[in-house]
């Protein structure tokens, strides 16, 4: 065997070794979700048997049939779509806005207020719940779904991916804009929202993952049933209803997740396109 062959078997090795590795890796991630799933479509013995069956038998849909005959559940679910869009929206507007100030506009103080922005990130949610429920209260927004999205419409780590985004454009571009007489709100209008479709994306499935999979939040702001969102709303149904068995909550995180599923594999490429644009230049 020649030197040059000896190369080729063993990056062959090495590459054979490597994707066992990862399969075995995504495999040890996805049991909890493949048993989840089978679970779901098991009677509570069955799922509760050990050791534990892979196999469906008897295939039951009463685990789904249950949770739809919640009364509030499909208000659950639109309560948590209309959360999350508005955050998206939110983040979408004020952030890109944000973004483009610190990353095209020259102002007094600007590195110095983006560097206080970035600390926000170090300083613990749990810090500012009391703060935040305090001025929710005075604005007779608890128990509201537009008072619990007032608190997320704007992101330190969205208006970062956004500066980050918008530094990256050439300037070249806003040079030529600005010689042809393009002010800087046109400018972020016509040229610069136009070019930052990948990174506002990006901003829109990380903020709808967060606030679909929300649970503190929901559950500090809203106090009504018909206001849970419907990862509170599941924990309440569990608690309050008269289920022993716990494969409904199962087909309830099921149902939950869907969304959120769907959203990673048909835009994986803007979660992919966030890390991209947070590690370029600054």
């Amino acid at each position: 065997m020649t030197p040059k062959e000896r190369e080729i078997l063993i990056k062959r090795i090495w590459k054979v070794v490597t994707y066992v590795v990862l399969i075995t890796f995504a495999l040890v991630y996805l049991m909890p979700f493949i048993r989840s799933l089978v679970a779901s479509f098991m009677t509570w013995a069955q799922a509760s048997h050990y050791p534990p069956q892979w196999i469906p038998h008897p295939f039951t849909l009463e685990n789904y049939q249950k949770l739809f005959r919640l009364e509030l559940f499909p208000r659950w679910i639109r309560n948590t779509a209309l959360y999350a869009g508005l955050i998206i929206a939110g983040n979408i507007v004020f952030s890109s806005m944000a973004g483009y100030a610190f990353a095209r506009l020259e102002f007094p103080g600007r590195d110095a207020i983006f560097s206080a922005l970035l600390s926000l990130l170090m300083i613990p949610m749990f810090v500012t719940l009391v703060p935040n429920y305090i001025i929710i209260y005075k604005l007779g927004l608890i128990d509201n779904i537009f008072g619990l999205a007032l608190l997320g419409l704007v992101n330190v780590s969205s208006i970062f991916l956004m500066k980050q985004y918008f530094v990256s454009l050439s300037d070249e571009i806003f040079e030529a804009a600005r010689l042809d007489g393009c002010g800087p709100v046109k400018a972020f209008f016509h040229i610069a929202l136009p070019l930052a479709r990948p990174a506002l994306g990006a901003v829109a499935v990380y903020q709808f993952l967060g606030s679909w999979n929300a649970f503190i939040g929901p559950l500090i702001f809203l106090r009504s049933p018909e206001n849970f969102t419907l990862p509170v709303g599941l924990s309440f149904a569990f608690q309050r209803s008269m289920w022993t068995e716990y494969t409904p909550i199962i087909a309830g995180s099921l149902v939950a997740s869907a969304p959120t599923i769907i959203l990673f594999l048909v835009l994986n490429k803007y979660l992919i396109r966030g890390i991209v644009i947070t590690g370029g230049k600054g």
